[in-house]
């Protein structure tokens, strides 16, 4: 009798697959696309926090600037208080060099505004803080006269505050610093 030779009873394994399905690489391609997005929002939210820090640097340095002129302007004018005043006046009045409106450079002005800093001398006694918008402590006595009731101190003054605006916009929307001085 003839005998079959033993079969040895083996499972095939499966060929070795090399590669990724189609499944895998699109989910790949999914997360990294909403990565690239959250990269590219952060990116230009970025940019704009970047660009109003710079704005706002810029406009405090206006600010202090324009202070520190003024202040000189007002050292450097007669001691005599008929004149004193009139001297600061026609510095930073709307005739006066450099005036009472001033452009700074690399900020845009206000939509219907031509000029981003504006200089505004208080020589009305009567005037309060809230018609202001500053807290300067008004009214006040800026003539020494003993009452805080004169309309136009221009001619006796021994106090003039100012108030220094800068007023400007970009794409964030439109943002302001005022100053007392």
């Amino acid at each position: 009798m003839k005998t079959r030779p033993a079969t040895i009873n083996r499972t095939r394994r499966p060929a070795h697959r090399s590669g990724f399905t189609l499944l895998e690489v699109l989910i790949t391609v999914a997360v990294l696309m909403v990565g690239l997005l959250a990269m590219s929002s952060t990116s230009v939210v970025v940019n704009s926090l970047r660009r109003s820090a710079s704005d706002r640097a810029r406009a405090h340095a206006a600010v202090q600037a324009i202070s520190q002129d003024l202040l000189s302007v007002a050292r450097a004018s007669s001691e005599d208080p008929t004149l004193w005043a009139g001297e600061i006046l026609a510095a930073y009045g709307p005739e006066g060099s450099p005036g009472n409106e001033l452009p700074i450079t690399g900020l845009d002005p206000w939509e219907g505004s031509d000029h981003v800093a504006t200089v505004t001398i208080i020589t009305d006694e009567t005037t309060t803080d809230g018609e202001l918008g500053c807290n300067l402590g008004m009214p006040r006595d800026l003539d020494s006269d003993g009452f805080a009731s004169n309309s136009d101190v221009t001619n006796n003054a021994s106090l003039l505050p100012a108030i220094v605006d800068i007023r400007w916009r970009h794409a964030g929307g439109e943002f302001e610093i005022r100053q007392a001085v």
